[in-house]
């Protein structure tokens, strides 16, 4: 009988063991971890991480936060490889990456549009643009595939009928201007940059979008997870949500805030520049709508961008911002 109680005390020391190395931590434990979040380059589409380190969003939800920014390649590498929390990517990328794999998911929207296409002076109409060269700043990625798959074929022309070109983004003024491309379809603030050096406007931000063939606006970068944190820690991925959700909500009710911050992680940018194009950023959308999820996965399909299937349930989780309670969240939040 000893000899059997002795090894049940074994097996539920054991036990007690893998229970703790194996169940999530409790909230209460949570406080000390530290929340790796990546994202890009301070402008429009990934200015939230940037928004609330300024701010202190983060430390108002108790969080603890490693904060890596400023570099789009360094953050796609690391997000590509899995070694983050939150971060912030394109959609396109987001979707690419789960397809193959990699764990992510899209937890939240950044801006909308804030993107132009302008052409050089001399181009009258589309039609002035077959075959002719326009500038693009990613290859397949969702501009790309919104101007070949949306916005030329509502002006009657196809990808084979334009030479589609890399172009820096810095470099889409004097490119338009000195007629090495016809066109080009820049993010914010480089195409109204563009426009202030002579550039026409051919399609604005606005107008990106056919509604009646696309009930969404075009959502090119977002707020991102990794799983693993969801499952793992779902109260601190519930606050970096909210946090980001925050920061959404000031771009929208606070126009001054928002540039400030812009300008704060900008100092070298014409501030007027900043000023002139904020508008060209929608930030009504706190997720993407589905129809453009699945239109995304569509378009990557038929492109062979993504080589199976892969469905909205699957790339998304915005679990995380329900009972979100509006801004400001912290201070709202039961206790």
């Amino acid at each position: 009988m000893k000899r059997i109680l002795a090894c049940l005390a074994v097996v539920a020391v054991v036990s007690g063991v893998a229970f703790t190395l194996l169940a999530p931590e409790p909230a209460t434990a949570q406080s000390g971890r530290v929340v790796k979040i990546v994202a890009g380059s301070p402008g429009y589409d990934h200015i939230q991480p940037f928004m609330a380190e300024k701010l202190g969003f983060w430390e108002k939800y108790g969080l603890k936060v490693e904060f890596v920014g400023g570099n789009y390649i360094r953050s796609n590498n690391m997000m590509s490889t899995g070694d983050f929390d939150a971060g912030y990517n394109q959609m396109a990328n987001a979707i690419r990456y789960n397809a193959a794999g990699i764990p992510i998911v899209i937890a939240g929207a950044s801006s909308a549009n804030c993107a132009v296409i302008i052409a050089n002076p001399n181009v009258k109409s589309w039609a002035d643009l077959k075959g002719k060269r326009i500038g693009m700043v990613t290859k397949f990625d969702v501009q790309w595939l919104t101007l070949t798959e949306h916005i030329l074929p509502r002006f009657g022309l196809s990808e084979k009928d334009v030479n589609l070109a890399l172009v820096p983004v810095p470099e889409v003024a004097s490119a338009i201007i000195t007629g090495d491309v016809a066109a080009a379809f820049p993010f914010e603030p480089y195409g109204t940059n563009a426009v202030s050096r002579g550039a026409k406007m051919l399609l604005s931000a606005k107008d990106m979008i056919d509604k009646s063939k696309i009930g969404s606006d075009m959502l090119r970068n977002g707020l991102v997870l990794n799983p693993k944190f969801i499952k793992d820690h779902p109260e601190l991925a519930r606050k970096v949500v909210w946090a980001h959700m925050d920061a959404v909500e000031v771009m929208r009710r606070d126009r001054q805030v928002g540039i400030d911050v812009i300008k704060h992680y900008n100092p070298k940018m014409d501030p007027k520049l900043i000023e002139d194009s904020y508008d060209n950023c929608g930030w009504s959308y706190q997720q993407p709508p589905r129809v453009w999820i699945d239109t995304l996965v569509g378009w990557m399909r038929k492109n062979k961008i993504i080589d199976k299937d892969v469905s909205y349930e699957q790339v998304t989780n915005f679990a995380l911002q329900e009972g979100y309670p509006g801004y400001p969240g912290w201070e709202k939040t039961k206790k």
